[in-house]
Order: structure tokens, then sequence, then C-alpha cells
């Protein structure tokens, strides 16, 4: 007979309670590995999402010092204007004054 004493018993539910053990380890192994492959995969898209929210801030960025570069050259073209057309309206003023000064001498003249 296969089990003569209670070592012999003791060896086989030993040897039963291995087998149960050897399966609960290779299924723990087999979910771990597939946890590890999920957060990897994970982990790619939320490194691809970061790249391409640093590559949108990096445009944003070079557009952002684009237009200020560009609105420096527009004020300052503005300005320029401005600065010609209060010129030319204090030369007309001057001009308009001197035409009535001389108007009114020529009245006083008279």
């Amino acid at each position: 007979m296969l089990i003569e004493t209670s070592k012999d018993l003791f060896f086989v539910v030993l040897a039963f309670c291995i087998l149960w053990l050897t399966i609960f380890l290779s299924w723990l192994l087999y979910y771990l590995i597939a946890i590890l492959r999920d957060t990897e995969s994970l982990m790619r898209r939320v490194r691809d999402l970061v790249e391409g929210v640093h590559r949108l801030a990096n445009v944003m960025h070079e557009k952002v010092e684009r237009s200020a570069a560009s609105f420096t050259l527009v004020a300052q073209a503005v300005k320029e204007i401005v600065g010609w057309a209060v010129r030319e309206r204090a030369a007309k003023r001057a001009t308009t004054r001197r035409k009535a000064k001389a108007d009114e001498e020529a009245a006083d003249e008279e």
C-alpha cells in the first residue's frame, strides 16, 4: 500500500501542498507580469502625452516670442507715424497762425 506510516501521509500531504503552492506562485507570477506589462504601456502613453504637451508649450512659446518681436516693430512704426502726424499738425497750426497774424496785420494797416 502507498501509505503505511504517518510519515508517508505527511509526505503525501506535503507533496500536495507543494503542488498547490507551485500552481499559486505560477498564477501570481502570470498576473504580476500582466500588471507590469499594462503599467509599462500606460507609462508609454503618459510619456507620449507629456512630450506632446511639451512640444505644444514650445510652439506656443516660440509664437509668443515672434509675436512680441513683431509687436515691437509695429509699436515702433505706430510711434513714428503718430510722431510724424503730431509734427505735421503742429506745422499746419503754425502756418495757420502765421497766416492769421499776417491777415490781422494787413487788416490793421488798411
